[in-house]
């Protein structure tokens, strides 16, 4: 019984004790849509920034909260990644595999042929404390604009979540969370994006 009691209070101080530290994540992205039918070269401009999100003093952004077993927050999630870059990235990759030649510019020409413009509004991770395991859970919101020929022909609002969960939600907890949504966010963009494009 001593010895149970013991293990159970070594858990919590080790639990309270990484809450009370940032965690930092790496941004990543591995591509999931597998889209083809695009054609000819198609313009991403720089997203502009409408998430509202905060940085350190060091510069790093904050993008999530780390909980105590309490549910109460203690620390930030952390990346030092531009989130923007983060997800034109995704987005060449998509756009690259389903036939395009993406041409990254700091914002679209007057009479672009075919073109994309982001607006980011919302890149949060949120810590879940279930009873056995640490649940990440994401959230990321953008809209998409699409021109041809010089002219917005649609915007598309993307909504996407991912969550994973883990023993101690980790910093690597959270980044797999994020990697998810925004895989999430491809499968809901890129294939509008390509029929709206083409077709």
């Amino acid at each position: 019984m001593l010895k149970t009691i013991a293990i159970i209070l070594t858990g919590a101080i080790l639990f309270t004790g990484c809450a009370f530290v940032d965690q930092r994540v790496d941004l990543t992205y591995e591509r999931t849509v597998n889209a083809k039918g695009g054609t000819g070269e198609v313009y991403i401009a720089k997203p502009k920034d409408n998430t509202g999100l905060s940085k350190k003093p060091s510069g790093e952004i904050i993008i999530g909260t780390v909980k105590n077993t309490y549910g109460m927050k203690t620390a930030d999630v952390i990346t030092s990644n531009d989130i923007g870059d983060w997800i034109v990235k995704a987005l060449i990759q998509e756009l690259s595999f389903a036939g395009y030649t993406v041409m990254p510019v700091i914002e679209l020409p007057d009479d672009v042929p075919k073109g994309i413009d982001l607006t980011l509004l919302r890149v949060f991770v949120d810590q879940d404390v279930g009873f056995w395991t640490v649940g990440a859970i994401s959230d990321i919101q953008f809209t998409v604009e699409i021109w041809k020929n010089g002219v917005k022909v649609k915007i598309i609002n993307v909504m996407a979540k991912g969550d994973e969960r883990s023993v101690m939600g980790s910093a690597e907890t959270k980044g797999i969370s994020l990697k998810k949504a925004l895989q999430s966010a491809m499968q809901q963009a890129i294939p509008e994006i390509i029929k709206t494009l083409e077709y």
